[in-house]
């Protein structure tokens, strides 16, 4: 009886983002499309849009309309999904069998990839285990909702004023990640997809920050954790770094970490020209790896 009324919660907020009855704002991306939302939904989970609603700072003098300038359809449509879904799903790129009317019916602002229930859960490892601890795969005996704390992937799934991206939490998880490295590569995790997505994944961690949605940004850093298990070697990581590094504030560490334990754990990708232009031009890199360099040697084990 405990999960019933999160289940209608949950599916009520489902079916307002399929639907988007009731919705009292639309939000333009940088291309021109349109998302009509829910000020409830958005304003209490983001300082820049209750910001831009309160001040009225709206899209061409329209009450209602607002417009983002920074960022294109694709990431506003998961930044919105995320609001409502309490996580977000990219689309995999279509297959050129799939007819050019099938690819725009695509393009809509709505993608549901979960039943109602599940979204803002995810079953299995979680993606601190993914990058270090105990692979473990999907087990469906587990209830319909666990508690957020059981979840690395949902624990920031909602605002929590205990998530702070500068304080303890991110100490002990950066202290953590360096211990990891002593034990090698971690192995591939099972909720790893075939896309890789490492691009997208690091762009949405940037929209997290942009807006000052730091569950967001929890989500993203996992996803990202998670995909560099099985894509580590993809050519969208030195894609990824440039992304990760030109986006987000120098004091931000955490996604910056998960690079350098990547390069520390598999030296050969030194050897890429396209790795080797990243740590020659991303300010900061090149010493990060000289100092976990440095961390390696026995004085210091």
């Amino acid at each position: 009886m405990a999960d019933r009324p999160r289940h209608e919660l949950l599916t009520a907020l489902r079916n307002l983002y399929i639907s988007r009855d009731y919705s009292d704002l639309v939000i333009y991306a940088a291309d021109g499309t349109r998302f009509p939302v829910h000020k409830a939904i958005i304003c209490p989970r983001s300082p820049y849009f209750e910001n831009t609603v309160k001040q009225h700072q709206w899209r061409d003098g329209k009450e209602g309309n607002i417009a983002v300038e920074e960022d294109d359809s694709e990431i506003v449509r998961l930044l919105i999904e995320y609001f409502y879904l309490l996580e977000y799903h990219p689309l995999a790129p279509p297959s050129p069998s799939i007819s050019r009317s099938s690819q725009d019916s695509l393009s809509d602002t709505v993608s549901v990839r979960t039943e109602a229930g599940t979204y803002g859960h995810v079953y299995g490892t979680s993606a601190v285990s993914a990058f270090g601890g105990p692979a473990h795969s999907p087990q469906p005996s587990f209830p319909l909702y666990r508690d957020r704390a059981d979840s690395a992937l949902t624990v920031h799934a909602l605002p929590s004023e205990n998530f702070d991206s500068f304080g303890a939490r991110s100490g002990a998880r950066r202290q953590s990640s360096l211990c990891r490295m002593d034990h090698g590569a971690p192995g591939l995790s099972p909720l790893a997809t075939v896309e890789p997505f490492l691009v997208l994944h690091a762009r949405m961690y940037a929209a997290g920050d942009r807006y000052g949605v730091f569950g967001l940004k929890a989500f993203a850093l996992d996803q990202f954790k998670i995909q560099l298990t099985r894509h580590w070697d993809s050519d969208e990581f030195p894609q990824a770094i440039h992304v990760v590094y030109n986006n987000t504030p120098s004091s931000d560490k955490d996604m910056r970490e998960a690079v350098a334990d990547v390069l520390g754990w598999y030296h050969r990708l030194l050897d890429k020209p396209e790795i080797e232009v990243a740590v020659m031009e991303i300010n900061g890199l090149a010493y990060e790896l000289l100092k976990r360099s440095r961390r390696a040697e026995p004085e210091y084990m």
